[in-house]
């Protein structure tokens, strides 16, 4: 069922049912082997290839952030069991560690990234620009998490909003040619936040609701899930 888009929200167009039910899972570090885990957040390297392994074994299709984009407005037909990995906050070990396990499980994926921290080495490293450039080069996806990371955009001015929002993107621009997608930091959202992604010039935005994505009410409030809630995204898609 190829997606009808009938009205609007927000000026974006409202998402009305597939018969798909897609998945989008954000990781955040990669730790090596077993860790330990920092933050409840983190993922190791088994963790990782074995929710890989888990959702394979299900049948899932790994698919890009473009994919996942022309699926929801109808441009292309979404696979009956589509899998969409995003990572958030560029850290150095997504690179490290997350990179060459994707790489052998065959698995595209999108990095997002706040800007105003590319290769800072404060606290936990970043990835540079030459890095995420090189990590283009390889086909994966590096799209944009603001500048600065704010806690909850929510509570930013309606200057800052666009500054966040579109600094960012030029950055990206700058440096790797292309900016079309954004993920919310820890997934804080709101109407005007939403408004605001959309008049920056993205088509689509990611929050951390757990829903599948085609139950999306517009393209600026697509779902994913922590990859801490897979059983729940396996059990919400009913595969």
């Amino acid at each position: 069922m190829i997606l009808a888009v009938s009205a609007f929200v927000i000026g974006s167009p409202v998402l009305h049912w597939l018969a798909t039910r897609s998945i989008v899972l954000t990781y955040h570090d990669v730790l090596p082997g077993d860790g330990p885990k920092k933050v409840w957040f983190d993922t190791t390297e088994n963790e990782l290839k074995s929710q890989l392994e888990r959702l394979r074994a299900l049948g899932a299709t790994f698919i890009s952030v473009e994919t996942l984009y022309k699926g929801l407005t109808g441009q292309k037909r979404l696979p009956e069991k589509a899998v969409l990995i995003t990572f958030a906050d560029n850290y150095k070990g997504f690179l490290d560690y997350g990179v060459p396990i994707l790489e052998e499980f065959d698995v595209p994926a999108v990095q997002f990234v706040h800007t105003g921290f590319v290769g800072a080495q404060t606290g936990r490293p970043k990835c540079d620009w030459p890095e995420l450039i090189s990590l283009k080069a390889k086909g994966f996806d590096v799209e944009s998490q603001t500048v600065s990371h704010p806690a909850d955009l929510r509570t930013l001015s309606t200057q800052r909003l666009e500054k966040e929002f579109v600094n960012s993107k030029r950055s990206l621009v700058k440096r790797l040619k292309a900016s079309r997608f954004l993920a919310y930091p820890n997934g804080k959202f709101d109407d005007r936040v939403a408004r605001a992604a959309e008049q920056a010039g993205y088509v689509m935005a990611f929050t951390e609701e757990c829903r599948p994505a085609e139950l999306a009410p517009t393209l600026f409030k697509v779902p994913r899930y922590v990859h801490t809630r897979i059983e729940d995204a396996i059990k919400d898609v009913d595969w």
